[in-house]
C-alpha cells in the first residue's frame, strides 16, 4: 500500500497557495543490497550474494549501453536513456572567429554566438509496461497515514463546530501505533502514530541553464542543509528560454505553478533523508511521453 501524507501550498502569491495536496510517505530506500535479500525470499534457488553480484552488473551495463547511445528497456518497468540538456547557439557558424558549433560538454561565453552544444548529459527513465501511468492508476492501493487521518478528522470536527472525542481508523501504518492504529480527534485528542519531528538533510540536484532557489521560512536551503519532518519548503525556478522547468521530491514529481515566467512550487518534507532534483532546462514531454529525470 502506498501511504499518503497532507502538504498545504504556502507558497504566498501562487494560485495553488491554500490548496492541499498529496504527498507519498516514502517508508524506505531499498538498495541493491536490500533488493537481493527480498529477491533471495521468493523461494528461487539463487542466494543472495548471487542475485546481488547480477543486479550490479546489471546496473553497470545499462550504464555502458546508454552511453553507446542505446536505450535499454526493463520489461514491465521503464525504458533507460541519456539525453542532452542543450546551451541553445545563437549559429552554427561564427565568420567573426571562424567557430563552429561543436558536439562536446561545456558552456558558452556570454557574447559568444557558437561553442559546445551541450551543457551536460542526464539520464531519462520512461515508465513501460506495468509502470505506465494507466497500469499504476489501476494496481496502485492508497490510504492515508495515521497523522493524516487525524489531520482530515479534525478538519471535520472543526466545521462541525468541534467534537469533544471521538477516533479514525487510519489506513496507514504510524511508527509506533502500527497497522491501522487509531488516531484520536476532537478536543484535547492525541495521536498514537509518531508525531515527533526528525531531522534530515535535504540534497538538492540541480540542472539546466535556468536558474532556482529553495527557500524555508524565507531563509535559503542550500544542498545537505538539515531539516525538520514536515518542514514546508519553498521553490521558485526562473527556466532557460523556452523551456519549461520540473522538480520532484525523492522521485514525485512536485507542482509547480507559473507565474510571470516564474515557476513555484512547494513540498512538506518526507520522513526520510530526501533528494530534491530541479531541472531548469527541460522541454515539455505531455502526458504520452512521461519521463522521470533522474537527476544525474
Amino acid at each position: 500500500m502506498i501511504e499518503l501524507y497532507i502538504s498545504q501550498n504556502k507558497v504566498v502569491g501562487s494560485a495553488a497557495y491554500g490548496k492541499y495536496y498529496p504527498r507519498v510517505s516514502y517508508k524506505q530506500t531499498m538498495n541493491i543490497h536490500d533488493m537481493a535479500v527480498h529477491m533471495a525470499e521468493h523461494n528461487t534457488p539463487f542466494s543472495e550474494g548471487t542475485i546481488e553480484g547480477i543486479l550490479r552488473d546489471f546496473v553497470k551495463c545499462v550504464r555502458e549501453q546508454t552511453l553507446n547511445g542505446n536505450t535499454v528497456k526493463v520489461d514491465s518497468l521503464a525504458i533507460f536513456k541519456v539525453s542532452v540538456i542543450g546551451n541553445g547557439c545563437k549559429e552554427l557558424y561564427d565568420a567573426d572567429l571562424d567557430k563552429t558549433i561543436t558536439a562536446s560538454i561545456g558552456t558558452i561565453g556570454k557574447n559568444d554566438k557558437t561553442g559546445p552544444a551541450v551543457q551536460s548529459l542526464k539520464l531519462l527513465a520512461q515508465a513501460t509496461g506495468e509502470y505506465t501511468r494507466e497500469e499504476l492508476n489501476k494496481d496502485g492501493k492508497l490510504g492515508w497515514t495515521d497523522k493524516a487521518a487525524a489531520e482530515i478528522l479534525a478538519a471535520k470536527n472543526a466545521a462541525n463546530g468541534g467534537s469533544s472525542g471521538g477516533s479514525s481508523q487510519g489506513s496507514g501504518s504510524g511508527s509506533e501505533g502500527g497497522n491501522g492504529g487509531q488516531s484520536q480527534g476532537g478536543n484535547g485528542g492525541s495521536s498514537t502514530g509518531s508525531e515527533t519531528a526528525q531531522s534530515y538533510a535535504l540534497t538538492i540536484s540541480k540542472s539546466g541553464s535556468g536558474s532556482a532557489s529553495v527557500t524555508k521560512g524565507g531563509n535559503a536551503v542550500n544542498s545537505g542543509a538539515s531539516l525538520n519532518e514536515d518542514d514546508e519548503v519553498e521553490i521558485s525556478i526562473t527556466p532557460a528560454e523556452g523551456q519549461v522547468p520540473t522538480a520532484s521530491i525523492n522521485g514525485s514529481s512536485i507542482e509547480l505553478t507559473e507565474d510571470g515566467g516564474v515557476y513555484s512550487g512547494s513540498f512538506a518534507m518526507p520522513g526520510q533523508a530526501s533528494t530534491l532534483v530541479i531541472n531548469t532546462g527541460t522541454s515539455g514531454g505531455g502526458d504520452d511521453y512521461n519521463p522521470i529525470d533522474t537527476g544525474n
